[in-house]
């Protein structure tokens, strides 16, 4: 039997309807369901044509910032995007902006999580650092940070990277939950987010890790099977603000989270999004920075995209069951 849930924090809209998953298709199982049953392809060292790999380096604008090894090998760059949905050079009432691209390993990588930790921890702080150099700049007022990973989430290049962009205005969706932030700030006193996060650890239902000083959960009311959101414990608003000590801990979160969507739905695409405050102060009390690793494996069609309702084919307590036992164990509090 399907059943509406209602986002807590901007009132989205979903059914959640499990039944779906066994609807006949005309299509492959891929397409009909949306399911990746096949293994992670592998990854060669390089590829000769990829102009993210070592050695490429001329096929793409000229660094913004390098991360090297002790070797003096690079291992993280940050070029501008040569196909930006905004630039600094247009006028601040047009398409101005930044865009952007965090290119993870000089080797040809598919999947992030083969970075392991010490690598994913100096991508975070390049994600943390570069917000903070656009907050710095004058006309710029909020960031994202985002990655597409697999053509069905997006991306156009199999090399892992994430994007930055960022722009003189607050983006649509943050500025929905900072509004649902506000309210709720102003009648009870509190984050939105970590009463979220203080009920779903109380009721454990959909927690799917919460050791140390971040939380995996799954939400209430997903847009698709496996949704996760990682929220910091400690309320804190920009995550620009992110203190060294707290960057290795994040990665280590981010980085187990998405080793269990592999393990559940090898070769998974998904999205992977930071939802952060503007650059200012004005939200510190009411919003909550987090991420939101959505992936892509319930096709969305014309409920979707003509009324603005999601349907996810698993429930978010079943994912979170399965997420956590995927390798037998479970996260402890």
């Amino acid at each position: 039997m399907p059943e509406l849930r209602i986002d807590p924090i901007i009132g989205r809209r979903v059914y959640i309807a499990e039944d779906r998953a066994g609807r006949p298709s005309d299509y492959s199982a891929h397409e009909a369901t949306g399911r990746v049953v096949s293994s992670a392809p592998a990854s060669p060292a390089a590829h000769p044509n990829c102009p993210f790999c070592a050695g490429n380096e001329a096929y793409t604008p000229v660094a913004e910032l390098t991360v090297s090894d002790a070797g003096g090998q690079w291992q993280c760059r940050v070029v501008p995007n040569k196909y930006p949905a905004v630039r600094t050079d247009q006028p601040v009432e047009g398409a101005f902006g930044a865009h952007e691209v965090i290119i993870e390993s000089p080797e040809h990588l598919l999947d992030v999580t083969r970075l392991g930790l010490e690598r994913l921890t100096a991508v975070v702080r390049v994600y943390r650092d570069r917000l903070r150099h656009w907050a710095a700049q004058p006309g710029i007022r909020h960031g994202l940070v985002f990655k597409n990973s697999g053509c069905d989430a997006g991306a156009s290049l199999e090399h892992i990277h994430s994007q930055v962009t960022a722009v003189p205005f607050v983006l649509p969706v943050v500025e929905r939950e900072l509004a649902a932030a506000e309210r709720f700030y102003g009648s009870q006193g509190t984050c939105i987010f970590c009463d979220l996060l203080q009920r779903e650890l109380a009721a454990g239902q959909r927690v799917v890790a919460s050791a140390g000083a971040y939380a995996v959960v799954t939400p209430h009311a997903p847009r698709q099977p496996y949704e996760m959101w990682l929220l910091p414990r400690t309320h804190a608003a920009r995550f620009d603000q992110l203190a060294d000590g707290a960057i290795e801990p994040l990665a280590a979160t981010l980085l187990d989270a998405l080793e269990r969507l592999q393990a559940v739905a090898p070769g998974c695409p998904y999205n992977l999004l930071l939802h952060t405050a503007p650059f200012d102060d004005e939200h510190a009390a009411s919003y909550h920075w987090h991420w939101e690793i959505v992936p892509r494996l319930a096709h969305e069609a014309g409920l979707e995209w003509g009324g603005g309702v999601h349907i996810c084919p698993l429930s978010p307590e079943n994912a979170a069951q399965r997420l956590i036992h995927h390798d037998g164990t479970t996260a402890t509090t």
